[in-house]
């Protein structure tokens, strides 16, 4: 019998077959209020983790802004691509979210675009980042909403199987939908939640935006 990959195995396949890498200006201009929800400018001096660096843009502009940055990522391509990007600004180490090889509460923000919807493990996930935030350490996680203008749009277009189309590529990929519900359940309910990204009708954001942003602090 053919065994399917795990989420983590699927995720590694899939971007290193096709590495997502945008330059800062196609990202920012993507995903305008990325910038100021991420909270680049506000951490100078303090040690952050992003996890799920990608090809290093977000990790980047946290260093260009003095954080202490460090970035982990599951996908040699990516590591590769973010460690040229990136040079001797930040950190980039190949590691799993899962488990982290990083010390008990050492980092004052952790942040994550986009990554813990690809994972079929979550809760393991969240616990890592509260084990290597100090406490008063803050959370920005990032993930795609289940009540969206952009599902809605995917399924009249693909039918059932529109998230095939959610990534860069077709390759197979795990994908979970949040909603403010289950984010409590995963992150408890000391959690800020909003929305945002909704095109093109932009002004429905608040409401039908495609990521959920999370923020939250360890207590």
């Amino acid at each position: 019998m053919k065994v399917m990959p795990d989420a983590a195995r699927l995720a590694q396949s899939h971007w290193n077959e096709t590495p997502l890498f945008l330059t800062e200006e196609e990202r920012y201009s993507t995903y305008p209020w990325l910038y100021e929800v991420a909270e680049f400018r506000k951490h100078r001096g303090e040690e952050v983790l992003e996890i799920g660096c990608g090809t290093g843009s977000d990790l980047l502009q946290f260093a260009k802004h003095g954080a202490l940055a460090t970035g982990i990522d599951f996908t040699t391509r990516h590591v590769e691509l973010a460690r040229q990007r990136v040079g001797d600004l930040a950190i980039v180490h190949e590691a799993d979210a899962r488990n982290l090889p990083l010390e008990d509460e050492s980092f004052d923000y952790v942040y994550s675009h986009g990554v813990l919807h690809h994972t079929d493990e979550p809760a393991q996930v969240v616990r890592e980042m509260f084990r290597v935030l100090r406490p008063g350490g803050r959370i920005n996680v990032h993930v795609y909403a289940l009540w969206s203008c952009a599902t809605l749009m995917g399924i009249r277009k693909y039918g059932w199987e529109w998230k095939q189309h959610i990534e860069n590529s077709e390759a197979p990929v795990h994908i979970d939908l949040y909603t403010g519900r289950k984010l409590r359940r995963l992150f408890g309910p000391n959690i800020s939640i909003e929305k945002y990204e909704s095109q093109p009708f932009k002004f429905l954001a608040p409401w039908f935006g495609w990521f959920l942003v999370v923020k939250g602090q360890k207590t």
